[in-house]
């Protein structure tokens, strides 16, 4: 037998004895315990979930921290050592979720239910399925007792739908890194997402002078200031290339309060404005054109006073397609679930946002929730994606930490990287969370 042959001979018989050891009642237990632990930001409270998720990972062999953000707050930090000190890799995924809402569901939202091959319940997509399927994967790779020439590290985060409180918190570690790349379990269907959009969040306030609603010459109408300074912002050109997997830029409205009474001229109005940014644009830059709106209706509008407050700055991140690891990453997606994956990016942001500038490491997004039932009724992750998640992420593990030439991992001092953030330079303390 060829040397080839032996390789590919043992190779296979490791996916096979790896995936065995991902057993599908256990992937719908730790996902159905994890939805039935509530962990609604606001307020938060995950310690409770990062402690069954401490449990279960010591339980596997692996180290870990929590690392507290108040009484009932905290993150985890795991570890599985590999036996060399080669770079590492970075699984992450959030502990919170957002609210129930006011919508029906038709299954309790903290039940866990499994119903039509589906465990149903707040967050099951977004993202306790991924956060399960790492379980199972770290589980995997442990039993499979391979010698890994660097670290498997698993964060899981706290607050990602607010602040990234938790992700902050990891960013400032130095006992993490180098890195070969940075895997996201946030919903994808367990397709490949390489690009995520940047986003820029603004309060606008605009301050008039309070009259008696029937003599509304004598007061300045902060409502009607703003309706102006919205017209302005709509017709505002800001630049932006389209990109290959991100589409364009975009902005929307949308909130607004204002007013006491019918009958009085409100003093006040505010909006927050969320825009979603591309690689190449620059966040200072929509800023000044933001402030240059303003002046200008100040000079064209008697009386009117406004003012802008950033309350949440990401930058894009991209990793590029050719980034060895990314083609790897891909040969492991295809050998675990068969299919040819196909690169893509997506609108929203994730912790990968804090994490990559930190740690300057690819990205890779990759889960098995669907990522249009986020912040949804009845949402649910299918069991079958929860099953082949894990096993992408235990291949990864073994794949990227066995062999040092399986992928390219950057210099934990490099300028630059697979994964890049737009606006390069820019300080990390300047980030908002």
């Amino acid at each position: 037998m060829s040397k080839g042959s032996k390789n590919r001979k043992e190779t296979a018989f490791m996916e096979a004895h790896l995936f065995e050891s991902i057993n599908e009642s256990e992937m719908v237990k730790f996902c159905r315990d994890l939805v039935r632990i509530e962990s609604v930001n606001p307020p938060g409270e995950e310690r409770a979930i990062a402690e069954y998720m401490a449990a279960a990972l010591t339980g596997f062999g692996l180290e870990a921290e929590l690392l507290g953000h108040g009484p009932k707050r905290a993150s985890l930090l795991a570890r599985l050592r590999g036996s060399e000190r080669g770079p590492g890799i970075l699984f992450s995924g959030h502990l919170d979720t957002v609210p129930v809402g006011n919508g029906e569901w038709k299954h309790d939202p903290f039940s866990g239910e499994i119903a039509g091959g589906r465990i149903w319940g707040r967050g099951a997509s977004d993202m306790k399925g991924g956060l399960a399927a790492i379980i199972g994967a770290a589980k995997a790779v442990s039993e499979s007792r391979t010698p890994l020439r660097g670290d498997l590290i698993i964060a899981a985060t706290a607050g990602e739908e607010v602040d990234s409180l938790g992700a902050e918190t990891i960013a400032t570690r130095r006992d993490i890194g180098p890195l070969r790349t940075i895997l996201i379990s946030e919903p994808s269907l367990n397709e490949i997402y390489v690009a995520e959009k940047g986003v820029l969040w603004i309060e606008l306030a605009t301050h008039g002078k309070t009259a008696h609603g029937s003599m509304p010459q004598l007061g300045r109408n902060a409502i009607t200031m703003m309706v102006a300074l919205i017209e302005e912002l709509e017709k505002l050109k800001i630049p932006f290339k389209n990109h290959p997997l991100l589409g364009g830029f975009t902005r929307s409205v949308n909130t607004i309060s204002g007013g006491m009474k019918t009958n009085v001229v409100p003093d006040h109005c505010v909006v927050t404005i969320d825009l979603r940014t591309v690689p190449g644009q620059n966040h200072q830059e929509i800023l000044k054109q933001v402030e240059e709106s303003i002046t200008k209706l100040q000079k064209k509008i008697v009386g009117f006073r406004a003012s802008v407050k950033v309350i949440n700055d990401r930058l894009p991140i991209e990793t590029s397609p050719e980034e060895p690891v990314v083609r790897k990453f891909m040969e492991i997606a295809r050998d675990a679930t068969g299919k040819r994956p196909i690169l893509k990016g997506v609108s929203y942001y994730t912790d990968a946002s804090v994490l990559v500038p930190a740690f300057k490491a690819p990205m890779i997004i990759c889960g098995p929730g669907d990522p249009a039932l986020a912040h949804r009724p009845d949402e649910y992750v299918e069991i079958s994606k929860l099953v082949e998640s894990a096993k992408i992420y235990a291949l990864a593990a073994l794949k990227l930490l066995q062999n040092p030439d399986s992928a390219s991992h950057p210099d934990a001092n490099a300028e630059d990287s697979g994964g890049r953030s737009a606006n390069e330079g820019r300080p990390l303390d300047n980030r908002i969370p």
